[in-house]
């Protein structure tokens, strides 16, 4: 590495460090807040493979199997896909998925040479082919989380009207997943069927939390428990419970409003070195072969791209406001 490049690596590395110097005020706390609270979720989530007990729904996928199926799906190996899988509402054994990966992968060792002489382009794709169907599956999940979270103080709405009604908390559960599509629902359907079938009430909530890693869930797991252990009246816990998730839910809905103009400027300006590029190219044909041709134009290029990608997931990250 040259002196250039050096200069130009410190000069990033100085950048970066005064804009965490100035940001880590503002974000600091609220990131130690989140981190506490992922942990009380965690912690409350192992509680459930602490007590050595399978929930009823996934006892029923795991019967639906044959003997060499289920053997390779209770691997603990796959215990973490199986999780991803179970968040993101995908009845797929993750043998399968893993099976899929590795297809993939094995499907771009072949291609990928034919059109590629560099190892560096070719280990590349095969690693992203391989790690697509789990971005895939990280994608559904979050996408299946805001659906619960934008469904649910209908659920809960829902919730505090039958309780109101005189009706015991299973019949509820049943109402709103008959009443209910999407994640929420189901989740309260499998709470009701595994009540139905001797699960306890705490293991049931929990096994939820698990599948749906939500302070709003907590909070709900949390006021339900509460009130049968020590009674009080669930539907006005549950209806303020709603009021609070309803008004957070639009503050979120607001603030990522707020915050799309930097993610859009963000994508503009990470665009923009390429798109530039390609007129120039377009209007003047061979303008940029010096640059590619020679080994300081190849160098400046690989810096620039790596500069353009990390600003831009920087400023995702500064607009990207969790609460």
């Amino acid at each position: 590495m040259d002196d250039q490049a050096l200069l130009v690596l410190a000069i990033f590395v100085a950048t970066a460090v005064l804009v965490l110097a100035f940001t880590s005020p503002l974000t600091g706390a609220d990131r130690a807040s989140r981190r506490k609270l992922r942990a009380r979720i965690e912690a409350l989530s192992r509680q459930v493979v602490e007590e050595e007990r399978v929930s009823l729904a996934r006892q029923t996928y795991l019967e639906r199997l044959t003997p060499a199926e289920r053997k390779l799906e209770q691997q603990p190996a796959l215990a973490p896909i199986i999780k991803l899988l179970q968040q993101a509402g995908i009845d797929l054994p993750a043998y399968r998925l893993v099976a899929l990966s590795l297809g993939a992968a094995l499907f771009a060792l072949l291609i990928t040479p034919l059109f590629a002489s560099s190892t560096a382009i070719v280990l590349g794709i095969i690693i992203t082919v391989a790690v697509l169907p789990f971005g895939w599956l990280a994608y559904r999940k979050r996408n299946r989380l805001e659906e619960f979270e934008a469904q649910l103080p209908e659920g809960l709405a829902m919730l505090a009207r039958t309780l109101r009604a005189g009706l015991p908390l299973s019949q509820a559960l049943q109402i709103i997943s008959q009443e209910l599509t999407g994640p929420v629902g189901r989740e309260f359907g499998i709470i009701f069927t595994e009540i139905n079938y001797a699960v306890d009430m705490r293991t049931a909530l929990m096994a939820m939390l698990e599948r749906i890693p939500s302070i709003s869930v907590m909070a709900l797991s949390t006021a339900i428990l509460i009130q049968r252990e020590s009674g009080g009246n669930l539907a006005e816990a549950v209806d303020r419970l709603e009021k609070t998730i309803r008004e957070r839910f639009h503050f979120q809905r607001h603030l990522k409003t707020l915050t799309a103009a930097n993610m859009t400027a963000a994508k503009i300006v990470a665009l923009l070195p390429l798109l530039m590029a390609m007129g120039m190219e377009l209007i003047s044909p061979g303008h940029l072969s010096p640059m590619l041709e020679s080994a300081a134009g190849r160098e400046v290029l690989w810096w620039t791209i790596g500069l353009v990608v990390v600003g831009f997931l920087w400023v995702r990250r500064m607009a990207k406001i969790k609460v």
